[in-house]
């Protein structure tokens, strides 16, 4: 991103989300198995100097994990002006460095957390870009923070949200496999755009009412957040 923030702007991107779990050099390479902090944090500062009209952090909090930088993470969204969304884990893929039913750290208990130090002010339910997430202001600070919550309080009939997979399928719902194959429309040599804008339209008759996720049993959908991007 600290390379292509300039280009993704001029392209006419308006808005990126960039995951930040810990502050720690350590543990950001210990919870994304692979990511660099320094180049995380190089990203986001190169998004913010691109000028983009919204960067927001997302942050998964993890019992016994990451939960004591809760704080420290609304404080780097606050030094920078940048909104910050703290987001239950999703049991998507299996996983055995921990147990998700008990790694579970609730939006209820982050908010209680970070209004220890902040005055927080619902700003209502989730409207416009917002999607899922319920936004709070903070006391003195232009960022917001937000909470995307799937588990302690259901948000499936206010989302808004499909993905586009790497692999072109149009993915309607991250606890489903419903999905549409944009990159067959693209590829056929007699389909247009008005083609796509048709498929994509038709595809949001298929979106599930809603997940079905359970932290305590196998988890039903085997790709990993990674595999499915933005």
């Amino acid at each position: 991103l600290q390379r292509m923030a300039g280009e993704l702007r001029g392209a006419g991107v308006k808005r990126v989300n960039i995951s930040l779990d810990s502050l720690r050099p350590r543990r950001f390479r210990q919870l994304t198995r692979h990511g660099c902090l320094e180049q995380v944090i190089a990203g986001i500062d190169a998004a913010i100097a691109a000028g983009f009209e919204e960067v927001r952090i997302n942050a998964v909090i993890l019992k016994g994990r990451n939960d004591d930088e809760v704080l420290d993470l609304v404080d780097f969204a606050c030094r920078r002006g940048i909104d910050i969304a703290f987001i239950e884990e999703m049991p998507l893929g299996r996983i055995v460095e921990h147990d998700r039913a008990l790694s579970l750290a609730s939006s209820d208990e982050l908010r209680a957390s970070i209004s220890r130090r902040y005055r927080l002010a619902s700003l209502g339910d989730p409207a416009g870009n917002a999607g899922p997430a319920r936004y709070y202001s903070l006391s003195g600070q232009r960022s917001r923070v937000g909470f995307i919550s799937p588990h302690s309080s259901n948000f499936c009939h206010l989302c808004n949200r499909v993905r586009v997979t790497a692999e072109g399928r149009l993915l309607l719902c991250l606890g489903n496999e419903h999905s549409a194959d944009l990159r067959a429309v693209l590829r056929h040599p007699r389909h247009t755009l008005t083609d796509l804008k048709r498929e994509i339209v038709a595809a949001m008759a298929i979106k599930p009412e809603r997940h079905h996720f359970d932290l305590a049993g196998e988890p039903e959908i085997v790709r990993f957040m990674n595999m499915t991007g933005g």
